[in-house]
């Protein structure tokens, strides 16, 4: 029997890995156009963001328009042996990165980061909901670093299908303060 985590995954996976190129480049630069405007990110020195896999939000773009504006970015390297995710800064998106794991482009090279300069954190899910929960892929990497990211704003990037009304929710997961979609912008908490 599924939870109803694992059916949601399911299904907005299934979505989202159903959408053509098109739409995937379409979706994401309105959504990369929305979040650009966020007061919160226009105002951030220092962003971390996602590298996106298959049909995820693409953030390439995002990122070298952070890079050329000045911006100090940031990506995660994920530690399997410790399960959780270390932060590394890059200054080109096409050879600052490298195949890691779970197949996502990461860094090649781990750098010292002052995590307190984080000032945003692009989020990927699968899922999220309108109070800014959300739904990753189950392993808690993104729940341990949102809990060690605190102070940095937290701004999830989905298309309008993966905002759901409600997800399940468990005392260790942690609110986005917004989710951006191609149509719009929620605020969460």
């Amino acid at each position: 029997m599924k939870t109803v985590k694992q059916q949601i995954r399911e299904t907005i996976r299934e979505k989202r890995d159903a959408m053509t190129r098109e739409e995937v480049e379409s979706k994401s630069a309105a959504i990369a156009a929305k979040l650009q405007q966020l007061e919160e990110y226009a105002g951030a020195k220092t962003v971390l963001f996602y590298a996106a896999k298959g049909n995820e939000a693409q953030t390439k773009k995002l990122i070298n328009d952070a890079l050329k504006s000045g911006k100090k970015v940031l990506l995660p390297i994920t530690n399997t042996a410790a399960g959780e995710l270390e932060v590394a800064e890059i200054r080109d998106y096409s050879s600052d990165l490298k195949p890691g794991a779970f197949g996502i482009m990461e860094p090649k090279r781990r750098s010292a980061v002052d995590e307190e300069e984080i000032d945003v954190v692009i989020v990927p899910g699968v899922a999220f909901d309108k109070d800014g929960h959300r739904l990753g892929y189950g392993l808690g990497y993104y729940d341990k670093l949102l809990h060690r990211l605190a102070k940095a704003a937290e701004i999830g990037l989905a298309y309008d299908f993966q905002v759901v009304e409600k997800l399940p929710r468990e005392s260790h997961d942690r609110p986005m303060d917004a989710i951006v979609t191609e149509s719009r912008v929620i605020r969460c908490n």
